[in-house]
């Protein structure tokens, strides 16, 4: 998922001091009188970017989208994070703090460290997205970090991918993320060959051919024992990836058995359950939106109920008690298979709090992505008992294994 680009909204958006600083540094636009500017006033930089020559333009387009990216409070959030990381050391929450808007804080940070800018990026870019699959792997593990570490990851990738005539080259980054701890390593294998349609410098139409990379993210998270991979695949090509982080990077000798803690949502058949939360992460209610229910043994036999979310949290209960009643199907006989919950956070400085709503589906399927809103969810998905072998938060029982 990205922002859309656009040079207008960006440079209106953009406070004009840093925008000349930007084109100085480039040597460009010496033309324009930056500090006579109104604000939003674009149409001289406009016209002065468009007499720029091909190659040029085209440099300064994508660098500012790059920036675009970044500008906004997600993409302001990972940059101090990063920046703060023990690799860097470099305050910019202070440095950001008389800073206009997120446009002004993000091309600071391209223009300053293009090395944070870029893993920031990257990590932001984790945050946005969804369909991660999960597999315990065990709790505490010490991922290997080394340049040939990451050599040995690439190259089993590569040769996982081969026998689909692709991943000749993969390229490894690994990062580390604070609050809780997760170790992140993108992999970025070669994709089928394919051909682009464009222009070139001297503005003629053609085609050319490029080798493209797609990417294979893999976290593991010491403090629960979980490794989450984010990948386009079959269920078997997932469990191989998994398989192959734990060999080369984690040392196992193997993927641990995937009975051993998976995704178990028996414990909302409870319409007594309880979502018990710390006043500190300001979590106001929590309520069941979904349960699709599945009948072992025939035929994927399986119902789903959701209720609006204007009704109230029981309204779902009330719901599968009227059905099941009319199939004269027990409750203990089905099985909980998919749920979507909804969170909805006290609101901060007379500003309306935000909602979270995500699904999660047994036995490694969850919504849930890694912003730190949804690592607040995370954690009570943990507690709550809604994963094997973890002690219920609403029981003080361990939930069973299936």
């Amino acid at each position: 998922m990205s922002r859309d680009y656009s040079r207008n909204t960006f440079l209106r958006q953009t406070p004009n001091k840093i925008l000349k600083e930007y084109f100085t540094r480039k040597g460009l636009l010496a033309g324009v009188d930056f500090d006579s500017l109104r604000p939003t006033e674009i149409e001289p930089i406009v016209e002065a970017l468009d007499q720029l020559g091909d190659k040029q333009r085209t440099d300064v387009e994508a660098e500012f989208a790059q920036v675009y990216e970044m500008a906004c409070s997600l993409g302001v959030q990972v940059l101090i994070e990063e920046a703060g990381s023990v690799y860097h050391k470099l305050d910019w929450a202070e440095t950001f703090e008389p800073m206009e808007n997120p446009y002004e804080k993000a091309l600071f940070a391209f223009m300053n460290d293009r090395n944070v800018f870029e893993i920031a990026s990257d990590l932001a870019y984790m945050d946005r997205i969804g369909a991660w699959k999960q597999r315990y792997v065990g709790e505490g593990l010490t991922p290997a970090v080394e340049e040939k570490d990451k050599k040995n990851l690439a190259d089993a990738v590569c040769a996982f991918y081969e026998k689909q005539g692709r991943g000749r080259h993969c390229k490894v980054d690994n990062y580390r993320r604070e609050k809780p701890e997760r170790h992140c390593y993108f992999a970025y294998p070669e994709d089928h060959a394919t051909t682009e349609m464009g222009y070139d410098d001297k503005g003629e139409f053609y085609r050319w051919p490029i080798k493209p990379a797609f990417e294979v993210i893999f976290v593991y998270q010491p403090q629960n024992g979980f490794l989450y991979v984010r990948a386009k695949g079959k269920g078997e090509d997932i469990e191989r990836l998994q398989e192959i982080f734990c060999q080369t990077i984690l040392a196992l000798d193997r993927l641990p058995d995937k009975k051993a803690k998976h995704f178990d949502l028996e414990p909302l058949k409870n319409r007594e359950i309880r979502f018990p939360t710390d006043p500190a992460d300001g979590v106001e209610s929590v309520c069941v939106r979904l349960l699709r229910l599945d009948v072992p043994g025939t035929g994927n036999r399986r119902v789903t109920f959701e209720a609006s979310s204007r009704n109230d949290g029981k309204a779902i209960y009330k719901l599968i008690d009227r059905v099941l009643a009319k199939q004269s199907l027990p409750l203990d006989d089905v099985i909980v298979a998919k749920a979507k919950l909804q969170f909805k956070f006290s609101g901060k400085d007379g500003k309306r709090g935000k909602s979270l709503t995500f699904e999660i589906s047994i036995p490694d399927r969850c919504t849930l992505k890694d912003d730190p809103v949804d690592q607040i969810a995370k954690k009570y998905v943990q507690q709550w008992g809604f994963i094997s072998g973890w002690v219920s938060g609403t029981t003080g029982k361990k939930a069973p294994h299936s």
